[in-house]
């Protein structure tokens, strides 16, 4: 019973991490694609203030990801939602940005998601008016017009990115769409899906044999380990055949006559 147990539990364990494993990895593939790349789609961001601030770790997978997996890539497109303006979108050292945007009005997002699209915002208020945003030196990239494409390469450290109108005016109405390119990321999705099926049919394995394996039997003579029924015996007759044991006397017998002719 024993080894029936284990091979039903062991089985258990690897039905449930194979299972999840394979989700993951099926879930990685549907979310990157062969292209390695997770997409925002093209999304219309809005705030009635001057600018709109992220920090770059608060956007989705960008946090330790560069660490584990090499190189990642951050590239965001943006368009002017209203006619007759232009967009800036740049990425910059936390410090300087927050000295650049400190007494200017503008909304924070504290959590990107990028697949399902989502982002909160915290309003910070303001009445300075900054100056234009492209005349800044300390981006570490940027660009504007009435399309406006960055690619960042995610580097350690505390960074915000920022979106604006060229002039610095309010309000900012854009849209925009992100894109993070994780490399070998397929590989890995295709890595965990094949892992774990593999897993899943080595649980199933177990499984089937540990409900086929029977329980030991007590004894070798009973196949189900009920103790061995022996045979009866028939109880010898007192009559028939009786045979007398050592020391118990003979039983009287009527002595045989015979009669002889005068």
């Amino acid at each position: 019973m024993t080894k029936r147990v284990v091979l039903i539990v062991l089985a258990a364990v690897l039905l449930g991490l194979g299972a999840v494993t394979a989700i993951t990895g099926g879930a990685l593939i549907v979310l990157f694609g062969s292209s390695d790349r997770l997409n925002s789609g093209m999304q219309q961001v809005s705030t009635p203030t001057r600018a709109l601030v992220s920090p770059v770790a608060a956007i989705q997978n960008t946090t330790g990801v560069q660490t584990v997996f090499g190189t990642v890539q951050l590239r965001i497109t943006a368009t002017p939602a209203r006619t007759g303006h232009q967009v800036f979108i740049g990425i910059g050292p936390a410090t300087a940005v927050d000295r650049y945007l400190s007494g200017v009005s503008h909304d924070e997002a504290t959590d990107v998601t990028l697949t399902p699209f989502h982002l909160p915002l915290t309003h910070h208020p303001g009445v300075v008016r900054p100056a234009p945003p492209g005349s800044q030196s300390f981006w570490v990239a940027d660009a504007s017009g009435t399309r406006a494409t960055l690619s960042w390469t995610v580097t350690n450290g505390s960074y915000r990115v920022v979106a604006m109108n060229t002039d610095g005016t309010a309000p900012v109405s854009l849209n925009a769409q992100l894109g993070l390119t994780i490399p070998h990321m397929f590989a890995i999705a295709a890595g965990l899906l094949t892992g774990g099926i593999v897993v899943m049919l080595l649980g199933g394995l177990l499984l089937v044999l540990g409900i086929r394996s029977q329980p030991r039997s007590s004894r070798a003579g009973s196949p189900y380990g009920l103790p061995d029924q022996a045979s009866p015996t028939p109880d010898p007759s007192p009559l028939a055949g009786q045979v007398p044991q050592p020391g118990t006397p003979a039983q009287d017998t009527p002595a045989a006559t015979s009669t002889t002719d005068p």
